[in-house]
């Protein structure tokens, strides 16, 4: 199983999405994981042992949605829920 986790900002904010992450890898031990965020966090995201990839938005939230399309996720779990995340 794929999942995507989407958190676009801010720092505290991304750092209390790390017990969902935790937990999802610990109930799904042969799932990828991958996180969304901007690039400005991404750096936190990275050092997550728990986070498999970082996508890292740019300017667009077009640049994450083709990359979406690529990885062909089983779950995207939006933690930020607003226009720019529901789009993806």
């Amino acid at each position: 199983m794929k999942i995507l986790i989407i958190r676009f900002s801010s720092i505290g904010d991304i750092v209390l999405t790390t017990p969902v992450v935790r937990c999802l890898k610990k109930q799904l031990p042969e799932c990828t994981i991958h996180y969304a965020t901007k690039a400005a966090f991404a750096g936190i995201v990275k050092s997550n042992p728990y986070v498999d990839k970082v996508l890292e938005l740019g300017d667009y939230e077009e640049e994450i949605i083709e990359q979406a399309k690529i990885e062909k996720y089983d779950l995207i779990i939006d933690l930020h829920k607003n226009i720019r995340t529901l789009k993806i």
